[in-house]
């Protein structure tokens, strides 16, 4: 079980019983793909779990996660880790985890949740009744909240060896549905966890000070926890007075560039950020940026740690000033060339930029981490057959545009 030991997370310190400890009632599995600040609450409930919780393990899938590699270096040995070798999902890094856990019961969080001291107990003796297939946490926002909404919920692991494929979002709800032709799935008034980013922040500004910096961020799923993490990290690291224009391209999805300009169409900051919503900000990251467009860059874009990158130009974190984005308009209104719809928009900018002779500037003393390709390695298959066919065609106008020599162009 976890107890106090020699890893420091928010000012609780946590270790976990031996693997395979013959006295496991229970495994608590978490899966985590990013997000490192709710991952380090959720621990630091666990490991604030009153001291008569039934005797348990955790074990946490790192399902190709972005910047999480500091934290999981310090957990290694202490609880169970399964990596996965790409993202494949809730679901999939759920199932890999299943057959790591050695508990009878198995508490699967979803997204990192905060849990009340007491939350483990109830959930395992509520599957003492063989006529429960499983048993879900309460959230303590939502106290109404239906079973399948859960974000924490105890099944025997005999019972699940696989969580059903559903939709991302849906996969409890599958879970649910399969248990209950089983049993009852019931929630638990007295097993309590925290939402995921539940916590509510105060003005950050004084009310009515002017806008220094948009942040635009393109997402297939607005609702979806990896935009959530994005904005969350945003909010933590800048400091300059912004606004976040989040556009939600996912009904239908309509490519990289439109949802672009439509969101710098909306900005109000003298300067403005376009982020993929895989992109992790860092500490410190908006003011050099800030001081090489104030230099006379067009674009300034940061140095991506942990993580493939480019020099000549990184485009899923991009910085501009309000004259950059009315000097290099297309069009008005569109920034990026809309005829350029999924790929090569970059290319394109980065080209006329160097024809200007204004090429992008990398700025290494701004960081960021970036989950390669995430925005566009989706698992629909309609959407990927849509999206494969718009490369080429975005393929075909770039190179009737600028010929097939360009460097950096993708081939």
């Amino acid at each position: 079980m976890l107890r106090k030991s020699t890893l420091d997370v928010h000012a609780a310190q946590v270790a976990a019983a031996p693997a395979d400890d013959p006295g496991v009632q229970a495994s608590i599995l978490i899966v985590l793909d990013g997000g490192a600040e709710q991952a380090l609450r959720c621990l630091a409930s666990i490991a604030a779990l009153d001291a008569g919780s039934p005797e348990h393990e955790v074990v946490i899938v790192d399902d190709a996660s972005v910047g999480l590699d500091g934290l999981l270096a310090r957990l290694d040995g202490d609880v169970a880790v399964v990596r996965t070798p790409r993202r494949e999902g809730f679901a999939a890094a759920a199932t890999r985890g299943l057959h790591r856990c050695t508990g009878d019961v198995v508490v699967l969080l979803r997204g990192a949740p905060e849990v009340a001291s007491g939350f483990l107990g109830p959930l395992v003796a509520a599957l003492a009744d063989p006529g429960r297939a499983a048993a879900t946490a309460v959230t303590a926002q939502a106290l109404d909240e239906p079973a399948v909404a859960a974000h924490a919920v105890a099944v025997r692991r005999t019972d699940v060896p696989a969580l059903p494929a559903a939709p991302a979002g849906l996969e409890i709800a599958a879970l649910c549905a399969q248990l209950a032709r089983r049993g009852s799935v019931d929630p638990i008034e007295r097993s309590a966890v925290g939402a995921p980013g539940a916590r509510t922040g105060g003005c950050r500004r004084a009310p009515g000070e002017a806008v220094e910096l948009t942040i635009v961020i393109p997402t297939l799923d607005a609702a979806g926890d990896r935009v959530r993490r994005c904005i969350a990290a945003a909010q933590a690291t800048t400091e300059a007075p912004h606004e976040i224009v989040v556009v939600d391209n996912g009904a239908p999805p309509q490519g990289f560039t439109a949802p672009v300009n439509a969101g710098l169409r909306a900005a109000r900051g003298r300067y403005a950020v376009v982020l993929n919503d895989d992109v992790e900000l860092l500490p410190g990251w908006w003011p050099p940026l800030r001081a090489a467009l104030d230099a006379g860059a067009a674009v300034a874009f940061p140095l991506t740690i942990d993580g493939a990158m480019r020099t000549d130009f990184a485009a899923w974190c991009f910085a501009l000033s309000r004259e950059t984005l009315d000097e290099f308009a297309v069009a008005e209104g569109e920034f990026l060339d809309p005829e350029l719809v999924v790929w090569y928009q970059d290319t394109d900018l980065l080209q006329r930029l160097r024809e200007a002779g204004r090429p992008p500037v990398l700025v290494e003393t701004s960081t960021i981490r970036h989950g390669l390709s995430e925005t566009v390695g989706s698992e629909d298959p309609g959407l990927r057959a849509w999206i494969a066919a718009q490369v080429r065609a975005d393929q075909a106008a770039f190179e009737h545009r600028h010929g097939t020599a360009v460097a950096g162009a993708a081939r």
